[in-house]
């Protein structure tokens, strides 16, 4: 009966390190592509300020920012649906990204709106 539980105990720890695994690399995975829609987003909303020229550098930052606020504040089945179309903006992402953007610009002082 020992050995069954060691056994049974392994095979639990395997697979929860599997998951873990598995929820790094969709993370990963979000954070790559919706970093690079957020910077050509910022781009676009930002073209019209005149006082300086900006550029992709200036937004990868809080782009990165956002993208792992999103990624630990979403479930599985939300960040499926996002690796299926990073582009897509559903309503519980507004949601996220709203509260990301308050807690990446208030995180550094250099990033304002």
């Amino acid at each position: 009966m020992n050995k069954e539980r060691q056994i049974m105990k392994s095979i639990l720890l395997i697979i929860s390190f599997s998951l873990s695994i598995s929820g790094l690399a969709q993370a990963q995975a979000i954070s790559g592509d919706f970093q690079k829609n957020c910077v050509q987003e910022q781009l676009s909303e930002h073209k019209d300020i005149k006082k300086k020229s900006l550029t992709e550098d200036d937004f990868k930052p809080y782009c990165k920012c956002l993208a792992e606020y999103v990624s630990k504040n979403s479930s599985n089945r939300e960040v499926n649906e996002l690796l299926m179309n990073p582009k897509a903006k559903p309503e519980w992402l507004k949601a996220i990204e709203l509260k990301a953007m308050k807690s990446c610009l208030a995180a550094d002082s250099k990033m304002s709106t």
